[in-house]
């Protein structure tokens, strides 16, 4: 039985990686080889625990542990759990609504919290520039670019400091320098802090310096950061009008930096529009007006050849026409037409107005309709996430000009994605994981008694994150995703052993308070392991830990609020649905005839 139980807790594990085979896109390319790795390894590992740790523990445990001094500090801790055990089985709908309410705040808190992608990360680096007053001399920017250096060198977390000669870095007259700065990787502060020391400790100086430090932005993977709005439409004219209708829109929302209505590059053109029942009194149609203006207006002779480098060239002679494409040279521009049987001249003004208009540089289609992009970065100190859903509030009653429609991408679009991927590998997950325990332990009840942590675990990560400042980002969403394989472990060995104890015809009370006590040095053992495990992580240390150390403090959040419904939560719910006694399941061996 207790191998039973080993194996249902390890294959829960293994199972909540199972989904990712079910994705594509992003998501897999992101998750998968994590997943199979993580899952081969647990495969691994079990292996190992009912293999060769049962032989090791045969040959090196040979000492009898019946005579060891107690240790009162356990002994104490053991006696104050059980006394809170059974005052919680005394007391079970406070404590079952007291973690309700609190997976019900915890849900609230996740609406409010901003998404994001990946997490930001710290940049290794911080860029010094030293401006210099005007009349200052190549030296006099030397000698202080050496006072700015040593002034660096003082700061808590700069590694190396360096300036570069040459024309990039150094201006007319040597009044400015740039300076680099490597930041060590054991500091506690954000380049973006060492940059403020830097430039307060230097503020004293006869010199301007600014220092910036900057972040990793991941939105890249994603196709670029910020908002983005396809808007399409037939008409280009009302197109190019609605577009920069929403980026003034898109400017009034707190946080939108940056907006553009994707028309930066456009330039004026002059229209003709040959008005054909004008036009048709001088029998002409739109085809010979077009002729006529492109003659005027595009006419080119090749005069003769020039042999450059051993290739000929045309020479072409294009007559001025500088003067007659503008507008109101175009208009006085007589074309030859008939009227009443006799050639005659008529301006093209009193048969096609001029007018002049934006132009785009390009005009792009996706899917054959004609698109113009308005896009939007996030303010500093914004989430994406946040700013998004305020975006979708304001253009909920926008009205688009009849043809036209928009639909909103970038970033938030891709997050959206991956998390609905994620949240349909939880779901998942989850129901490899009640028949994973239904197998365990032959009902269809008792697994519920588990499953009910893994929402309220949920709290556990929601909480941490909120405590941390963290962002609700897709590989905090991972966390969770391990989080419900992990979670339910000690769940599986508690009522796996208190089934056993009631079997053995334990009163059901007696047998959850008996299990408190046997299994609850396993059960934070378990727990802590895997929170000393990810400590790390969770402090972010090392390269890259910035974007990992989302996952850490949900998993350990998580399971640290798991291992108090372990102890606590499932017993009480345990003692509320499962009052009959457990049958004994018994396989024999049917005799051949």
């Amino acid at each position: 039985m207790k191998s039973g139980a080993i194996t249902a807790s390890t294959l829960t594990t293994v199972c909540v990686f199972v989904p990712i085979l079910f994705t594509s896109g992003l998501t897999r390319q992101i998750f998968a080889d994590m997943g199979l790795t993580i899952a081969y390894s647990l495969g691994a590992s079990l292996l190992v625990a009912l293999t060769l740790v049962p032989a090791l523990s045969g040959k090196i445990l040979t000492r009898d542990t019946a005579g060891e001094k107690p240790n009162r500090l356990l002994n104490r801790m053991i006696a104050g759990y059980e006394n809170l055990l059974r005052k919680v089985l005394r007391h079970k709908a406070p404590v079952l609504l007291g973690a309700v309410a609190l997976l019900i705040a915890s849900a609230v808190l996740a609406v409010s919290m901003g998404t994001a992608f990946m997490p930001e990360m710290d940049s290794p680096q911080v860029s010094v520039s030293i401006e210099m007053p005007e009349d200052a001399t190549q030296s006099e920017t030397w000698a202080m670019c050496d006072t700015v250096l040593e002034r660096i060198l003082t700061v808590d977390g700069v590694d190396t400091v360096g300036a570069m000669e040459g024309q990039s870095m150094m201006s007319m007259g040597g009044s400015s320098l740039s300076i680099y700065v490597l930041l060590g990787d054991d500091r506690s502060d954000s380049s973006q802090e060492i940059a403020k020391k830097i430039e307060e400790a230097c503020a004293d100086l006869d010199c301007t310096v600014s220092a910036n430090g900057s972040t990793m932005d991941m939105s890249m993977m994603t196709g670029g950061s910020g908002i983005q709005l396809a808007v399409t439409g037939d008409d280009m004219d009302a197109l190019r009008a609605a577009a920069t209708d929403l980026a003034k829109t898109l400017s009034a929302v707190e946080g939108v930096a940056s907006v553009s209505d994707g028309q930066e590059d456009s330039s004026t053109e002059v229209r003709i529009t040959v008005d054909k029942a004008k036009a048709a009194e001088y029998n002409l149609t739109v085809a010979q007006v077009y002729q006529q203006v492109a003659a005027a207006v595009l006419s080119q002779t090749t005069a003769t050849n020039i042999t450059v480098d051993n290739s000929d060239l045309p020479v072409v002679v294009v007559p001025d026409s500088a003067g007659i494409t503008t507008r109101e040279t175009l208009e006085e521009l007589r074309l030859t037409g008939t009227k009443n049987q006799e050639e005659c001249e008529v301006r093209l003004s009193e048969i096609a107005p001029v007018t002049e208009a934006a132009s785009a540089s390009a005009i792009h289609r996706e899917n054959q309709a004609r698109t113009v992009t308005v896009t939007a970065q996030i303010a500093d100190g914004y989430n994406i996430g946040l700013v998004s859903r305020e975006v979708e509030k304001l253009l909920a009653d926008y009205e688009m000009p009849e043809g036209c429609s928009y639909a909103i991408e970038g970033e938030n679009e891709m997050i959206q994605s991956t998390m609905s991927d994620l949240i349909l590998m939880i779901a998942l997950a989850i129901a490899f994981i009640y028949l994973i325990m239904v197998a365990q332990f032959q009902s269809l009840l008792s697994p519920f008694i588990v499953l009910f942590t893994i929402p309220l675990a949920f709290t556990g990560g929601l909480l941490a994150l909120w405590i941390t400042g963290k962002e609700l980002s897709v590989i905090a969403m991972l966390g969770f995703l391990m989080l419900a394989g992990v979670v339910v472990n000690n769940g599986i060995v508690f009522v796996d052993y208190a089934n056993q104890l009631r079997l053995e015809g334990m009163e059901r009370a007696e047998a959850l308070v008996q299990t408190g006590r046997d299994r609850i040095r396993p059960i934070l053992m378990t727990a802590m392991t895997t929170i000393f495990g990810l400590a790390t992580m969770a402090l972010g240390l090392g390269a890259g830990g910035d974007m990992l150390q989302p996952l850490a403090i949900v998993t350990i959040g998580g399971l640290a609020y798991a291992t108090l419904l372990t102890l606590f939560i499932v017993p009480a719910i345990y003692d509320i649905f499962l009052k009959k006694d457990p049958k004994k399941v018994v396989i024999e061996e049917v005799e051949e005839v």
